[in-house]
């Protein structure tokens, strides 16, 4: 049942179009991707809302500022020169070849070097493609995997601009290879399509290699930074970059201390349409935090032939029961990044009935309204998840054998919390219910090792918290020159160049991933991190992410390099006097 701050029960109406186009452009990852959906069809009744008496959008969505460099001459080689997109697509094919797959559990670079032999190629292979790059930037290993490549500025009293990708994928199934229309590994361009197909062509060899190109570009023209750039590639972001962000930041952080870099850019959100000829990038500015609950319940063992009234699986389903029934609390705050793209949708997507209109663009002076809005995210999954704390009940083992008692059952709940939330917060939640559950069932309670009320005689409740993260600080985007100048630069790209003589209108706004990317282990470095792919995607692209068929398309991949090589230009042009 859904909660929030009024009971509400209407029918429900809704767009099928709708539902897809929305959460086709809302950012999530455990690696920056875009949400696609395959929505039911729902009925709204719209009289529930107060009648429309028009809503005032001047203060919501507004056009960027575009901010250009002097010289923008080579953003049309990047973008229209064949020769130089045939060179692209070489390079991409080529790095999607080398099959840098990574698992959910990984030895230590020092524990077995040659579990990391395919990402040692990858090494050469960039050495090969990349020969200005690997000439001029200052290259360094850490943890043996890791990468890290400097190029240094002529004002090194600056704070270093840093890109950052990974350079693992996640694995392919052997049973689907048959499945995929070219083998995972092949890199296979098809001239036909403009595509090119192989694990990691989205997530994320695309960004990768699109940095790296940029800079090589940029080499090739003679030009010279004056603040440096630094760029970070790890090498098991697809399990928890435990071994290789992790290790790279504590590096970083020693040569440039905490809020050394002036800003960071990483995978994330991307562009999409949202009106037919109205596109909107969603930068992702803020991760929700994390924490996964194991929860034990302790009891007897014995003969099954005489059994309790309850088991430890009987009480265990029942708190698991208690939990999915009391689903957490939406919250709503201006400061949730999902808001600035809620207010696009509504401003621009003529499918949004106009009381839907009203209600979002009003939320934040009116509790009515916000009540209203809750009810319309009710309809919209995923979307609804990055208004509240998710809950999901992953793992559960209880019983060893058909005629004896189990005598404990375990069960995991993997949380991605919400902004205005903590982990505190999402323990101290769930502990109410267990709670109940113990005076249900006279059992104890222990949290973490500490225990709340002693074991009783029927046995005790155990949660132990384990992975946990607070939720990302939002990145700044309210009279920040580094937010403007970031955002100027998508604008410019896209307005100027790639959508230059269509009639598109194109904005740019804030979103929200609900997994998290590498930069958890980057925050002390900067407060500016920008989590964005500079690419338009069609959200059918985004089915295939982590799955059979991945792939890009040729021009998705010149836009990550237009986009780059523009940035560097802008950041030193532009932001050359702040430190």
């Amino acid at each position: 049942m859904m909660k929030h701050e009024k009971d509400l029960d209407p029918p429900r109406v809704f767009s099928k179009r709708l539902l897809a186009s929305l959460a086709a452009t809302i950012c999530l990852t455990g690696a920056g991707y875009i949400w696609h959906q395959n929505p039911e069809q729902f009925k709204w009744n719209l009289d529930y809302f107060e009648a429309s008496q028009g809503v005032n959008y001047d203060s919501v969505c507004l056009e960027t500022k575009p901010i250009a460099p002097s010289n923008v001459e080579s953003l049309n080689k990047v973008l229209h020169d064949p020769e130089y997109k045939k060179e692209a697509i070489k390079k991409l094919s080529g790095a999607l070849k080398i099959p840098t797959e990574i698992q959910d559990t990984n030895p230590s670079p020092s524990e077995d070097l040659d579990y990391y032999s395919e990402f040692f190629k990858f090494h050469k292979y960039l050495e090969e493609q990349y020969p200005l790059v690997h000439k001029h930037l200052k290259r360094e290993l850490v943890n043996e995997v890791g990468l890290v490549y400097t190029w240094k500025g002529s004002k090194p009293e600056l704070k270093p601009i840093m890109f950052t990708a990974h350079q693992d994928v996640v694995p392919v199934n052997k049973n689907t290879w048959k499945s995929w229309t070219y083998p995972p590994f092949s890199g296979h361009y098809d001239e036909e399509t403009d595509l090119i197909w192989g694990r990691g062509a989205i997530d994320c060899k695309n960004l990768l290699l699109g940095e790296l190109a940029s800079i090589e570009l940029l080499l090739s023209e003679g030009y010279t930074p004056e603040r440096s750039v630094v760029l970070s590639f790890g090498f098991d972001e697809e399990s928890s970059g435990l071994l290789g962000a992790n290790y790279l930041s504590k590096f970083l952080q020693e040569r440039y201390g905490d809020d050394g870099i002036y800003a960071l850019v990483d995978e994330g959100g991307a562009i999409s349409a949202i009106s037919e000829n109205t596109y909107v990038a969603t930068p992702v500015t803020a991760e929700k935090g994390y924490v996964d609950l194991h929860f034990s319940v302790h009891g007897h063992g014995g003969h099954s032939s005489v059994p309790p009234d309850h088991t430890t699986i009987g009480i265990a389903s029942d708190l698991i029961s208690l939990l999915e029934d009391n689903p957490y609390d939406y919250t709503f705050t201006e400061e949730n990044p999902v808001y600035g793209y809620l207010t696009c949708k509504a401003k621009f997507d003529d499918t949004i009935p106009e009381p839907i209109k009203k209600a979002i663009i009003e939320a934040p002076s009116s509790k009515a309204k916000r009540n209203q809005l809750f009810e319309w995210l009710d309809q919209l999954k995923p979307l609804r998840e990055l208004f509240r704390t998710s809950q999901a009940v992953d793992i559960i083992s209880g019983g060893l054998k058909a005629n004896a008692l189990p005598e404990v059952t375990t069960f995991l709940v993997n949380h991605r919390i919400d902004v205005t939330s903590s982990v505190e917060a999402t323990i101290n939640k769930d502990l109410q219910h267990v709670k109940d559950i113990a005076s249900k069932y006279d059992l104890g309670i222990t949290v973490d090792g500490q225990v709340l009320s002693p074991a009783t005689s029927n046995g005790y409740i155990e949660i132990t918290s384990e992975k946990a993260l607070e939720p990302a600080p939002n990145s700044p985007t309210k009279n920040s020159t580094v937010w403007d100048l970031f955002t100027g630069t998508i604008q410019d790209v896209f307005t100027n160049h790639i959508f230059a003589g269509q009639d598109i209108d194109f904005y740019v706004t804030t979103s929200m991933s609900s997994g998290n990317t590498d930069t958890k282990y980057y925050w002390p470095l900067t407060k500016n991190i920008y989590r964005f792919f500079p690419v338009v995607f069609d959200p059918e692209v985004m089915k295939i992410v982590h799955s059979v068929n991945e792939h890009v398309s040729a021009d998705s991949h010149l836009q990550v390099i237009a986009f780059f090589y523009e940035y560097i230009l802008n950041v030193n042009e532009y932001a050359a006097n702040e430190a």
